[in-house]
């Protein structure tokens, strides 16, 4: 979630345009960040250190992180523990920023302190949104006390990501007693639980699941789009449902349902998830 987060944000602060973003997105899987990148983020060094370092090497003969131990900086233990971030997400994001000379190294440290404060996020909730922990990353969006709900937004993220776009991320979800629904699909929960789960989306918002979810493309929201996202619904509760079975705790789901009239839902439980993928907005209820 936090390429696209702090991306917005050094967007906002015109470090960054949407297209360079766009382009950098999702990262190459292939791509592995640097060891001085790692070493700065995870503040096992200071930029100046790191700065300094790689101001003595000749990178096509020696590795940063070799010199970096030869010199003390650091350990044997500490230069493997930053090896297994290579392949981490937000490294990697943070290596094409410097890679594509967007920010310099003595830059990230202070901007994802600015965003920090910006944003409100404590150093844990930064450190989950840095290695990238589901779990806590949901739970600073979306704070649940059924683990069961917990679960099934988990869920929720996970077949986002796999399966529409690897860097969607959560707005900060907020109870209602009414909402009011734009163009929506739906699936009921029955069983031992029983929740409504609408994605529900102003203008053509629901593409962003529509065009990704099949081989299909739609220029507009359409019943044939909606149904897709009804069909990528049933996926989730599928998922969810199977979850529940190891806890002995057994659920149906009845027929997916969608329609281009909103409706307005009334009840005194409701949760609303705003979510962000393929560059459109929508919420998530769960009635």
């Amino acid at each position: 979630m936090l390429n696209r987060l702090f991306g917005n944000y050094l967007i906002e602060k015109k470090i960054l345009i949407q297209d360079q973003l766009n382009d950098f997105l999702p990262v190459p899987k292939d791509l592995k960040a640097e060891i001085e990148t790692i070493a700065v983020i995870t503040k096992a060094l200071t930029a100046e250190d790191a700065i300094s370092i790689l101001s003595q090497i000749d990178k096509s003969k020696q590795r940063f992180g070799d010199v970096a131990v030869e010199s003390d900086y650091l350990s044997d233990d500490k230069l493997d523990y930053l090896l297994t971030y290579q392949s981490n997400d937000f490294m990697k994001f943070s290596q094409i920023l410097f890679d594509n000379n967007i920010i310099s190294l003595d830059q990230i440290v202070p901007l994802l302190n600015e965003f920090q404060i910006q944003s409100e996020f404590s150093d844990s909730q930064m450190n989950s949104l840095i290695h990238d922990d589901l779990e806590q990353c949901v739970s600073i969006f979306v704070p649940l006390k059924s683990p069961q709900l917990k679960d099934l937004i988990i869920t929720t993220v996970q077949t986002l990501r796999k399966i529409v776009d690897r860097d969607v991320y959560l707005e900060k979800a907020y109870a209602a007693r009414s909402f009011q629904l734009d163009s929506y699909a739906s699936q009921m929960i029955v069983g031992d639980m029983r929740i409504n789960v609408y994605f529900t989306g102003a203008g053509n918002s629901l593409l962003g699941i529509a065009n990704h979810f099949t081989g299909d493309t739609y220029s507009e929201i359409c019943s044939d789009a909606l149904d897709n996202v009804s069909e990528f619904i049933n996926c989730i509760n599928g998922q969810f449902a199977t979850n529940l079975s190891y806890e002995n705790i057994s659920v149906d789901m009845n027929s997916p349902e969608y329609s281009l009239e909103g409706v307005l839902l009334s009840n005194q439980k409701l949760f609303v998830i705003p979510v962000n993928a393929n560059g459109y907005n929508f919420k998530v209820v769960l009635e």
